[in-house]
């Protein structure tokens, strides 16, 4: 895919081309998403704007096939996180503001399109709940209805964030090759931001359980990347990496809050910082 980030960033034309034909493909938005987010963080938010323009041409048809803007909403979020990342250099105050701005547009999406969101999980939670107790059912459903806009916003906020990281990757690739690797090693909430998000969550558990699924989107991105950064400090293969993956799919209730308190110790103690370093042969 670098060479489509290649070709991509020979013009303005190239980029703005490709990304309305991306966004206008449902399953395919997120290259759209990448490459505004790539013109952003490598020309500024002027560039990422006309970018962005041209990107939602495309997303404007998929709204009018599917009637949902989704894709739409996760290319105004990219744009959105790639320009804070621009702007500061730093991963953890993006995902802050990012989770802001994604709470904002959440708060939009169950006002004006929570009818339609709801029908739509309705019918998906009715097959998966086949069989279970009429009234359970009910209960679960209207629960789901009431936050419905916070749960599609968090899949979008998601799917942004991975947008936002192939762009990264695509700009270290291309103009600082080992760039995204150092910033990975680095990322970590501090003491107080971690405190924030925690207090954060607690709070709205209480308000709208929607909003910690928002909530629990940077911890489990930080997460991964800890999980990463210690594979690759104890020099392990890249089998276990396959294997925390296939379990992630698995046993995701279980391994998300695990998640999260990887998160926590890290922004504590540094964990990385604490594992010393195998050296190749010592895995050999």
């Amino acid at each position: 895919m670098l060479g489509l980030a290649r070709f991509a960033m020979k013009s303005p034309l190239h980029t703005g081309v490709l990304a309305a034909v991306f966004a206008a493909i449902p399953m395919l938005y997120f290259v759209s998403a990448a490459l505004v987010a790539l013109t952003t963080l490598r020309h500024g938010i002027t560039f990422g704007t006309r970018v962005l323009v041209m990107a939602l041409v495309g997303g404007l048809f998929s709204w009018y096939m599917s009637g949902v803007p989704l894709s739409m909403l996760g290319l105004v979020v990219v744009t959105l996180l790639a320009s804070v990342l621009k702007a500061t250099n730093s991963w953890p105050y993006t995902l802050i503001l990012g989770t802001v701005a994604a709470f904002v547009l959440s708060v939009l999406t169950q006002t004006f399109y929570g009818e339609q969101l709801g029908d739509l999980l309705e019918s998906l939670l009715q097959v998966l709940l086949s069989g279970a107790n009429e009234p359970v059912e009910q209960q679960f459903i209207a629960v789901a209805r009431s936050m419905v806009g916070f749960i599609f916003m968090s899949t979008q906020y998601t799917e942004a964030l991975l947008s936002l990281l192939l762009a990264r990757y695509w700009q270290a690739g291309l103009y600082n090759p080992g760039g995204l690797s150092r910033e990975m090693q680095q990322l970590r909430f501090s003491k107080a931001g971690i405190v924030l998000v925690l207090a954060a969550v607690v709070i709205m558990l209480f308000v709208n359980p929607g909003v910690s699924s928002l909530l629990f989107v940077p911890m489990a991105f930080i997460g991964l990347v800890t999980v990463h950064g210690v594979l690759k400090k104890l020099d392990l293969a890249v089998q276990w990496l396959i294997a925390f993956y296939v379990c992630l799919l698995l046993f995701i209730q279980f391994i998300l809050p695990l998640l999260v308190l990887v998160v926590i110790v890290d922004s504590i103690v540094d964990l990385r910082s604490r594992i010393p370093e195998r050296a190749k042969s010592d895995n050999e």
